[in-house]
């Protein structure tokens, strides 16, 4: 298996995801981190992420993640071997990572984006027809040597890329890797109930106050909503943890586009979903970001009264 034997004589790995790590990331990265853990002790694995939600700490591994790569990681030495997970830019490498890959003798990613132009690293494995970057990686493990901790990280993953299975992008192929897993005894109601539709009281609350400024537009297609960072700082909800919302908003009947807008480092996160016309990703792509068909997003400096009306105008173009 390509994993495997990108491992061979390696002692040092890192293992790098996106900036704001959703369910995929962190899933993906975990197993890379796990499966290394299990099945090859004597290398050192260093797996750097940003914050994330809290919830995903149910996957073994999650509190060793360092939130940045600095000079002082692996003695100031070069890794063996770095890895980049559903990542499809040098631009959206988190955790300070872009330099520590570069550097790195053997660079893999590992991703399921559209636009990952497929030179970031020595060895690219890019399937955009996939659900998700867990699901590609599945196929680069050998399963006999998979445990039930780095299954419980790849069903995560796939989990929350594929909207627990609704999106379009599952498969049968997506499928049959969640019955592979679920033979590893993966602990599929815990992770799909405590990691995507629990929420604690706090952001229950906030999504409520979220949902009841919802607005409608372009002949009710469209539903959006955004909060504002006094708003964030009166819920006391950090903004990592507002990773849900978006897929509330979209359960909104009758609409094709579920929009969002939240603060992050200064600048506006646009949070995007589509259920059957819209390709969010062109729209995201508008505004510097990107991602999937039906899921995607990107940030703004301009504020949510500024920006909506410039997103919505992009959307009107494909409804």
């Amino acid at each position: 298996m390509i994993i495997d034997e990108l491992l061979n004589d390696v002692e040092t790995v890192a293992i790098f995801g996106h900036v704001r790590p959703d369910g995929d990331c962190a899933g993906s990265t975990l197993a890379v981190y796990n499966y290394i853990q299990d099945n090859y002790p004597k290398i050192k694995a260093d797996i750097f992420l940003e914050p994330f939600p809290k919830c995903y700490e149910v996957l073994r591994g999650a509190s060793f993640a360092q939130k940045t790569f600095g000079p002082e990681s692996n003695n100031g030495k070069p890794y063996d071997l770095a890895f980049l997970l559903d990542t499809p830019t040098f631009d959206r490498v988190g955790a300070n990572g872009e330099a520590c890959i570069k550097a790195a003798k053997k660079t893999c990613n590992i991703d399921h984006h559209i636009s990952n132009p497929l030179n970031l690293c020595n060895t690219n494995v890019v399937e955009p027809n996939a659900s998700s970057a867990s699901e590609v990686l599945f196929f680069l493990l050998d399963a006999n040597r998979i445990s039930k901790e780095t299954a419980n990280c790849l069903y995560l993953g796939i989990v929350h890329d594929t909207g627990a299975f609704k999106f379009s992008c599952t498969s049968k192929r997506t499928m049959n890797v969640v019955g592979e897993l679920i033979e590893k005894g993966v602990d599929f109601s815990k992770i799909i109930n405590e990691t995507y539709y629990t929420r604690t009281y706090r952001q229950t609350v906030v999504t409520g106050f979220i949902m009841q400024n919802c607005k409608m537009a372009l002949n009710d297609k469209v539903v959006y909503s955004y909060i504002t960072q006094e708003d964030i700082d009166k819920f006391q909800v950090p903004p990592v943890e507002l990773h849900n919302v978006i897929d509330t908003i979209r359960e909104v009947g009758g609409t094709e586009v579920a929009l969002f807008l939240y603060p992050v480092n200064g600048k506006y996160k646009i949070s995007l979903r589509s259920n059957y016309v819209v390709d969010v990703n062109k729209v995201a792509n508008e505004f510097g970001g990107g991602g999937h068909m039906r899921a995607a997003g990107g940030d703004t400096d301009d504020v949510p009264e500024i920006a909506i009306p410039k997103i919505l105008e992009v959307i009107a173009k494909q409804l």
